[in-house]
């Protein structure tokens, strides 16, 4: 954990929060300083994120105190539809076919012109990735790991023959250089053009990537890059009042915040005002019915993820996701509370949303008490696992977050039908970047993030529940281990550092059944400001990457 006076910016890796600062430090704002570390995650975390992919970003304004929203999710192509991918679930994971028309630079190029401090150029955004490009930088732990798993792909792929190693033929391992001057000579041009829009979604650049697309089979075309426009919302979801007169704020779906701020609700109406009871364990709570209330949550929140979708496509699950913020919605919950686990039909749509994957995260507060929380992902590892030969940029497998129809998940949920593909559409995400400030006094409380698929959501739930309702710093609560229960399959998952008489005693007098998860997951970000002022940000140790937050 790290302790400021006046700002802070934490991210998936250390030389990303570094970056943002500095833009903080050349007059920049929260703004300005999340773009210029997003395009370093692209660089440090491509196997998660970058220029191929889409984010959503939710600020606040001190001044104005008003949150907004910017969702530059990638959206599907003219030409899909929603059988594209038959029962053939690997078309929409691997390959040019999975690729959906990305909104990574368009999103990035309003936010700079619409909410930028002036104080500083589009070009000193981008200038410090295009050096670690250009130079090259160390694999990270995690990326190291990620391009082990993958080695077998980019040995068949010839696209992504750039990330093995040519002095041992094998991808490169922890603490390798790698440098990727095409890349870097991307972002020269994108930094220098003064309209990175036009260039990158109306523009010879845009017939050269196309052109590579399509003679690999992908099927977007021109009319989808040049008709891409990021979705705003000055009207974003708010639960008001939540907690001792504090509201969230975050996007309407395709992001996941009502889930997410539907268990932190919960939670704080179960919990609030508690202090921490005496522990046996770091990290742990003594009290038994909080992890069995924390997990039954958590079923309820996402058994009505399953009926979310692209809120511009779908109008009932906007109304669902407004529904979930208000007070009467939270009370219901609550008053439904089971004893003991239930079947699942107890808990709402027993339908199955597709599991989402890699992401990296963006958390900002600046000196002027401004606020921003931004997700960005090009989805599973390395996106479709496809690069632009011309311009090395990894492109996105957005197409499989969406759901298909007859394609059940791995425990026979069928699909969920508010989140079928139709052209121009955004599938659903797990992305639930959000912000919590006091309404009286319109000062930012939280700034909060989490990249991770699926695990976003509990990830992100559980800090903000044990720093309102125990007072437990931002460390303590984001390093405590994680349960997870994303309703299907209704069980939860568990790191090792989860006490296993807490597990066993949850199985005895709760009916909760376990299982251990994988790690690299579930990885949060997050930044609280005292009442005093002080702000303090700790980035998750999850995230095996160099990460630590910066400021001053």
């Amino acid at each position: 954990m790290s302790h400021f006076q006046k700002s802070a910016v934490t991210c998936d890796h250390g030389l990303c929060s570094e970056i943002g600062r500095d833009i903080m430090i050349k007059g920049g704002n929260a703004i300005d300083s999340s773009i210029a570390s997003l395009f370093c995650l692209g660089i440090t975390n491509p196997q998660s994120s970058g220029i191929g992919g889409g984010f959503i970003m939710t600020l606040y304004n001190r001044t104005t105190q008003k949150c907004l929203v910017i969702d530059a999710r990638e959206t599907a192509p003219a030409a899909s539809n929603k059988t594209m991918f038959g029962s053939d679930e690997w078309a929409s994971k691997y390959g040019w076919r999975a690729i959906a028309t990305p909104g990574e630079i368009y999103g990035y190029w309003e936010a700079f012109n619409k909410f930028g401090s002036g104080r500083v150029t589009w070009k000193d955004l981008i200038e410090p990735s295009i050096q670690l490009a250009r130079n090259g930088l160390p694999i990270s732990e995690y990326l190291g790991y990620v391009l082990k798993i993958k080695e077998k792909h980019f040995r068949s792929l010839p696209t992504m023959k750039e990330w093995l190693n040519p002095k041992t033929d094998h991808v490169y391992e922890t603490g390798d250089i790698i440098k990727r001057p095409i890349l870097a000579d991307t972002l020269e041009k994108l930094a220098n053009s003064p309209d990175p829009v036009q260039l990158f979604y109306n523009s010879e650049m845009t017939d050269e990537m196309v052109q590579e697309i399509r003679e690999n089979g992908g099927i977007i075309t021109k009319e989808d890059f040049t008709n891409y426009k990021p979705q705003f919302y000055e009207q974003p979801l708010i639960t008001e009042n939540f907690y001792n007169g504090y509201s969230m704020c975050g996007p309407p779906p395709p992001s996941s915040f009502a889930v997410t701020q539907s268990i932190v609700a919960v939670m704080v109406d179960l919990y609030a005002n508690h202090s921490i009871p005496s522990t046996s364990k770091p990290g742990t709570i003594d009290d038994l019915t909080f992890y069995h209330h924390l997990i039954e949550a958590q079923k309820f929140a996402y058994a009505q993820r399953t009926l979310l979708g692209d809120a511009a496509f779908v109008p009932e699950a906007l109304a669902l996701a407004k529904n979930m913020t208000t007070r009467e919605y939270t009370k219901w919950i609550v008053s439904r509370m089971p004893k003991e686990a239930q079947p699942s039909a107890y808990y709402g749509g027993i339908t199955a949303q597709k599991e989402d994957h890699g992401t990296s995260h963006v958390s900002v507060v600046d000196s002027d008490g401004n606020g921003v929380s931004a997700t960005s992902t090009v989805n599973r590892w390395f996106g479709a696992v496809v690069q632009s030969p011309k311009y090395a940029i990894v492109w996105n497998d957005e197409m499989d977050d969406f759901s298909s129809p007859g394609m059940a998940n791995g425990f026979g949920f069928a699909p969920s039908e508010t989140n079928f593909i139709e052209p121009g559409k955004r599938p659903m995400s797990s992305m639930s970047p959000l912000v919590i400030y006091d309404t009286k006094t319109g000062k930012l409380k939280m700034v909060m993030g989490a990249s991770g698929g699926s695990k976003i959501i509990s990830a992100l739930a559980k800090p903000i529940i044990r720093v309102l309702c125990f007072n437990e710093t931002i460390k303590e609560a984001i390093d405590a281990p994680t349960l997870h229960n994303q309703f299907t399959p209704d069980i939860t998952q568990y790191e090792p550092a989860v006490p296993k008489q807490l597990l066993s005693d949850l199985e005895a007098y709760f009916k909760q059944s376990f299982k251990l998860t994988s790690g690299f997951e579930g990885i949060a970000q997050g930044i609280v400001i005292n009442d005093d002022g002080q702000i303090y940000a700790n980035g998750d140790f999850r995230r095996k990457s160099n990460q630590h937050p910066e400021g001053f």
